[in-house]
């Protein structure tokens, strides 16, 4: 073969790796600035000629619909085109997109590429082997298998791994129960940033379970899952204003966090923030504001709200007076089991007519069928 035809051919060719090279690079750039539409048009043509991050990304983003329509069949083919040529960060995601399909055959096909990613020494593939263990997910439950796989993660910055082991430790979950372990392993989740430690964190110094009860360093765990958006963590912080256990009470600063936390879903908070609305406490006083969150609380079946919400509609607070409601929200409370509400319903179904007391039994099985106490 002529020398310089192949110094020539080779030349050609490491010019057009480096061009497809660099195709995929300005695409993942805007991926991650998160011009998606751009990304498509970059990673395509790539991904078509067997680029593996190509492939992946756009995996991703047919998997997130990210610029484009959610695309099982297109996130199975490039996922599974880039993971057979070893791209990592696609069998990870695989595994994931299998994973949810909650099926038996989903489950199978989601540990084994967890196990290839594990192979690599890629730490969410170990997480993801050692959650499967632990919850006997897709392979027969084992403990120490999953302890195995969570430290061999934990052990490389994997937040969720360490959570995991702490959670054991506190729970006695497969392991004899440590709260030193716990504590520790809590820490290192913590340390990297993850929220659900610091929120357990927190409840252990809040509670003095396995430490000194200790409410200020239980509010500065607290405090930094909080501004993550951790809702249960918002609450607690909120609690400790509230109640002074942190030196005077803080109305105010009990009810932002408790509003940050109603904002997010968490019915407790919905229900505090309802109280506080009430009393003027930290916030303006506003009874329609009260029944507002109070009601949010009360349809996510939180009973104390649904009985407090009876108690509204029985005595025309914030609300116009309403027997039939009242006596609604009374019986969900009840079978909610809030034990209070059983005596509101009885008290008040002496006061009613045989019609009202119809509709209010038909509204009561209502009530309770579609707001059901959380489990």
């Amino acid at each position: 073969m002529d020398m310089k035809k192949y110094i020539l051919s080779l030349s050609l060719l490491t010019v057009i790796n480096s061009s497809a090279i660099a195709t995929t690079q300005e695409g993942e750039e805007a991926y991650n600035k998160g011009y998606y539409e751009k990304a498509f048009i970059l990673l395509s043509p790539e991904a078509d000629k067997g680029d593996a991050k190509a492939q992946y990304l756009l995996g991703k983003m047919y998997y997130n619909a990210q610029g484009v329509t959610y695309n099982p069949e297109k996130t199975e083919q490039l996922l599974l085109a880039s993971a057979n040529q070893g791209n990592v960060d696609a069998q990870v995601l695989l595994a994931g997109y299998y994973w949810y399909l909650n099926t038996p055959e989903g489950y199978k096909k989601a540990f084994e590429w967890y196990q290839k990613a594990a192979d690599q020494n890629n730490a969410d593939g170990q997480y993801g082997l050692g959650y499967m263990y632990d919850t006997g997910t897709g392979v027969p439950q084992n403990s120490d298998t999953a302890m195995v796989w969570y430290k061999k993660a934990a052990e490389q910055g994997n937040s969720n791994a360490a959570l995991a082991i702490g959670y054991n430790y506190d729970t006695g979950t497969g392991v004899k129960k440590d709260k030193t372990q716990a504590l520790n392993w809590y820490a290192k989740a913590a340390d990297l940033g993850n929220a659900s430690a610091q929120y357990n964190l927190g409840l252990m110094y809040e509670q003095g379970d396995g430490v000194p009860k200790d409410y200020q360093k239980a509010a500065e765990y607290f405090e930094k899952a909080a501004n993550q958006g951790h809702a249960k963590s918002q609450l607690e912080l909120g609690y400790l204003y509230d109640s002074g256990k942190l030196g005077k009470s803080d109305l105010q600063k009990a009810a932002f966090w408790y509003q940050k936390s109603a904002d997010l879903g968490n019915a407790n908070a919905q229900f505090n923030l309802a109280d506080m609305y009430f009393y003027g406490d930290g916030v303006g006083k506003s009874l329609e504001q009260s029944v507002y969150w109070m009601q949010k609380a009360a349809e996510q079946g939180y009973g104390k709200a649904q009985n407090q919400l009876g108690i509204y509609y029985r005595d025309g607070i914030g609300v116009a007076a309403d027997p039939v409601k009242a006596y609604a929200w009374f019986t969900a409370a009840k079978n909610n089991g809030f034990e209070k509400a059983a005596s509101n319903v009885s008290d008040l179904e002496k006061s009613m007519n045989p019609e009202d007391l119809s509709k209010a039994r038909t509204l009561g099985q209502q009530y309770t069928d579609n707001y059901k106490a959380k489990k």
